[in-house]
Formats: structure tokens, C-alpha cells, sequence
């Protein structure tokens, strides 16, 4: 079931084209309680799009607890809609009252009159999530780095043509920023041999012919 007016709320209509999918993403990627098992990287994949936490707005934020040292979210305004008001005695909504309680998450739906206390600050979790996504946040390597990796793999590559090329382009791979620069020096090491297997075989096809051609004088 989903929401049809949600196309008219003012938060989802603020909300730029890679958070519109986030939003979406995790609506249908939480478990039957609105809790999603937070992986940034997993949603960048599916939904197309390079997410960052530290871009979400506050009023995303806002929609959301954050918990159990920032792996989890809870969705309140999932349950709202999902199942209302929740009854005890429905055995559709005990399991979900179950999960609930388990993490101490009740005060937080609507019409609730108290905070829960088993859940951590949100604002510290807010920070630990920050701390996780920078990282895995890419860095850029000097070109120490790239020369150490290079000797360390004993490859071909040239670490200065690898640095200046991605310095140029902004460090990217294709359009897409990178994630993993060790992980380019790989491919280009595979390219770098793949190139030198082809200029071997061209040298020894160039000595056949210049050998036939003396025959042939």
C-alpha cells in the first residue's frame, strides 16, 4: 500500500531528485515496523545516485530516529500510515508492537505522551553516522601514495601519468566520482599489461614479415 498524496506534500516536493529516491528507497527497504538496517552505500547502488549523509536536508532528518549507534532508522510516519493506531489484541500489529518495544521506539509515534528513554541522543547518533560515512568517504592520495602502491604491486604503471591524469579530471571514473583509487591503479595495471602483450606480439609480427621480405628479395 502507498501513499497516493504523497506527490503534495510540501517535505517531498523540497526534497532534491537523489533524496526523493533515499525517502522511497527506504520506505520499501524497511522491515514491517519502519526500522531500516541503515547502508548508505547499498542505497547509492540501487537508486542510481551518490548519496552522502552529510547532504540530506533537516527536514529529511527530521523524519527520521536514528539509533542503535546509527545502523538503524525508524520511520514513525510509516507506522502512522501503514496501521494507524496500533491495538494490542490485532495479530497483525503485535509483531510490530513487539519490535517496538525492543528497541524502545513507542514514544515516538504520534499521539505519544512520552519520550523514550532506552533510546541513545539523537543527536550523538546523528554524529556517528557522520563519522561512518566520512570513512569510507574517498581521499585523494599524494603522489607518494600512489608510488608506494605501485612498487608494493611491482606493476608498470607510471604513478605520476596516474596523478596527473586524475588530478585533472577531478577524480573520476567515467562520470562518476571515485570511490577507490588502489582499486584504478589495479585496472590501469591490467591495461598497462594487456598493452605490452599487444606491443610484444606486434614486434615479433613486424620481425616475421621484415624476414619474409628479405626471402622474398
Amino acid at each position: 500500500m502507498t501513499d497516493t498524496d504523497k506527490w503534495k506534500k510540501r517535505f517531498l516536493r523540497e526534497l532534491k531528485p537523489q533524496h526523493k529516491l533515499l525517502w522511497f528507497y527506504i520506505l520499501d527497504d524497511c522491515n514491517h515496523a519502519g526500522i531500516w538496517d541503515v547502508d548508505i552505500e547499498v542505497a547509492s547502488i540501487r537508486v542510481g545516485e551518490e548519496l552522502i549523509y552529510d547532504m540530506l536536508p533537516q527536514s529529511f532528518l527530521d523524519k527520521i530516529v536514528i539509533f542503535d549507534n546509527g545502523d538503524k532508522w525508524f520511520i514513525p510516519e510509516f507506522i502512522d500510515f501503514q496501521y494507524g493506531e496500533l491495538n494490542p489484541n490485532s495479530n497483525v500489529h503485535k509483531s510490530v508492537i513487539a519490535l517496538l518495544q525492543k528497541y524502545n521506539l513507542e514514544g515516538y509515534l504520534k499521539g505519544s505522551q512520552t519520550l523514550p528513554e532506552g533510546v541513545q541522543d539523537k543527536a550523538k547518533d546523528i554524529v556517528i553516522v557522520k563519522d561512518k560515512a566520512k570513512a569510507k568517504r574517498f581521499a585523494k592520495p599524494i603522489i607518494e601514495d600512489i608510488i608506494a602502491y605501485c612498487h608494493e604491486r611491482n606493476n608498470m604503471v607510471d604513478p605520476q601519468k596516474f596523478f596527473d591524469y586524475y588530478s585533472s579530471n577531478g577524480w573520476k571514473v567515467g562520470k562518476n566520482p571515485m570511490k577507490d583509487w588502489k582499486a584504478a591503479v589495479r585496472t590501469w595495471e591490467k591495461n598497462t599489461t594487456t598493452t605490452q602483450t599487444k606491443s610484444k606480439v606486434e614486434q615479433s609480427l613486424d620481425t616475421w614479415q621484415q624476414a619474409r621480405q628479405m626471402i622474398n628479395k
